[in-house]
């Protein structure tokens, strides 16, 4: 499911460029009121909210009109009073009303108003209507994905470029690991999720533009984490495709990597 929020604040909220550590946060403790069923719906698939264990989400950048930017202090001033967040989850839509439900329950605390902490509250939603999946699809990175190498001997988090000829290796290793992951491990094969012999394939669209995000203090021990925001179009089962979508393609989702839009 996807949600596009609208979240109310004041005029004048000042809240950092790098902001993504905050809207992770808040989504995991909006998830972490979740009701009986929505629980153990999760916990059938092998995850728990309250533990954070759930990072089958993702969700893009703040849509913030009009600004001001201080470079310097690397930070944004709102001079209106609403923002615009779509948060994507891997859920079944069963669940739809329960999750917005949640989502109006909590506050976002992010910036600051005044010397103090500032709050959006959800005014506005809209669940959005599911896409027609195909077996070859061109996508629009919105938030920057991040994908790095599953080569062996190779250093821990060597970012790749989206232009580097092994690129698709790592692209559909991570793609494939996650969805494994989701579905308990089980065999993707056996349930009909994933035909091996099915010839997947990626095809960087364009230039590819480089962003590094700095996080705040997380479980992970991540402090920054690069990606690439860039057009691409991927072959992959239908399957997978819909999970990538839903859950983010990459590393990272959780943490506001990987959100992607059909282009058009």
């Amino acid at each position: 499911m996807r949600i596009q929020f609208s979240l109310s604040c004041q005029k004048g909220v000042i809240i950092p460029i790098n902001y993504q550590s905050e809207i992770s946060n808040w989504i995991f403790t909006v998830l972490s009121n979740a009701g009986t069923e929505l629980s153990n719906h999760i916990q059938q698939r092998g995850y728990d909210f309250s533990s954070r264990n759930y990072k089958t989400f993702t969700f893009s950048p703040l849509a913030i009109y009009p600004y001001e930017m201080d470079q310097a202090k690397q930070e944004f001033r709102l001079l209106g009073n609403q923002v615009k967040l779509s948060v994507s989850f891997f859920l079944d839509q069963a669940f739809d009303q329960q999750i917005v439900h949640l989502f109006r329950q909590v506050p976002l605390l992010l910036g600051t108003l005044d010397g103090q902490p500032a709050h959006f509250e959800v005014k506005h939603w809209q669940i959005m209507p599911r896409p027609q999946f195909k077996e070859t699809m061109q996508f629009r990175a919105i938030s920057p994905i991040s994908v790095t190498t599953v080569e062996e001997g190779k250093a821990a988090n060597l970012y790749l470029l989206p232009d580097n000829e092994f690129y698709d290796i790592s692209f559909f290793s991570h793609a494939v690991r996650r969805f494994k992951a989701a579905m308990q491990y089980k065999s993707l094969a056996s349930l009909k999720l994933l035909d091996p012999s099915f010839p997947m394939h990626y095809k960087l669209l364009g230039q590819a533009k480089s962003r590094l995000i700095h996080l705040k203090p997380n479980p992970e021990g991540l402090a920054q984490l690069r990606g690439f925001v860039f057009d691409f179009e991927v072959s992959m089962p239908v399957p997978l495709t819909e999970f990538c979508y839903y859950a983010g393609f990459g590393e990272f989702p959780y943490l506001g990597f990987g959100y992607v839009e059909i282009k058009q």
